[in-house]
C-alpha cells in the first residue's frame, strides 16, 4: 500500500431531497471498514429510500469494505430502499467488477446523475 492508500476514512453524510448522500474520503481498510458498516446500518434503520455512496475519493476498500456495502444494501432491501454508487476510482471500480457487485450495485459517472435516477 502507498501513503495514499493509508489515508484514514472520512464519511460526510448530506442530504439531496429524501436521498442520502455518503461521501467516503480515504481508504476502508480493515481497521476503518465498521464506520461505513455502521453508518449504512443506521441510515438502513431510518429507512432513507435512496443512498448515495460517493467513492470518488475513496483510494482503497477491503474486503470487509465490500461486506459493509453489501449488509447496507441488505437492509436496505427490506424497505424498498436502495445504494447507488457514484465515480469510484480506478482500483476500487476494478475490484468492485472483480468481485461483480457491478451486476448489484447501480454505478454512476456523477453525483447529479445518482440522485435524479
Amino acid at each position: 500500500m502507498d501513503a495514499r492508500t493509508n489515508r484514514p476514512i472520512r464519511i460526510d453524510v448530506s442530504h439531496a431531497g429524501s436521498t442520502i448522500v455518503v461521501h467516503i474520503h480515504g481508504s476502508a481498510t480493515m481497521n476503518y471498514s465498521s464506520q461505513v458498516q455502521d453508518t449504512l446500518e443506521d441510515l438502513a434503520a431510518k429507512q432513507v429510500p435512496v443512498i448515495v455512496l460517493d467513492l470518488s475519493d475513496m483510494d482503497f476498500i477491503c474486503s470487509v469494505g465490500l461486506g459493509a456495502i453489501i449488509t447496507g444494501h441488505l437492509k436496505c432491501r427490506h424497505h424498498n430502499g436502495q445504494i447507488r454508487l457514484v465515480n469510484p476510482q480506478p482500483a476500487v471500480r476494478k475490484l468492485l467488477e472483480t468481485t461483480r457487485l457491478t451486476k448489484l450495485f447501480p454505478i454512476y459517472d456523477n453525483l447529479e446523475d445518482a440522485v435524479a435516477s
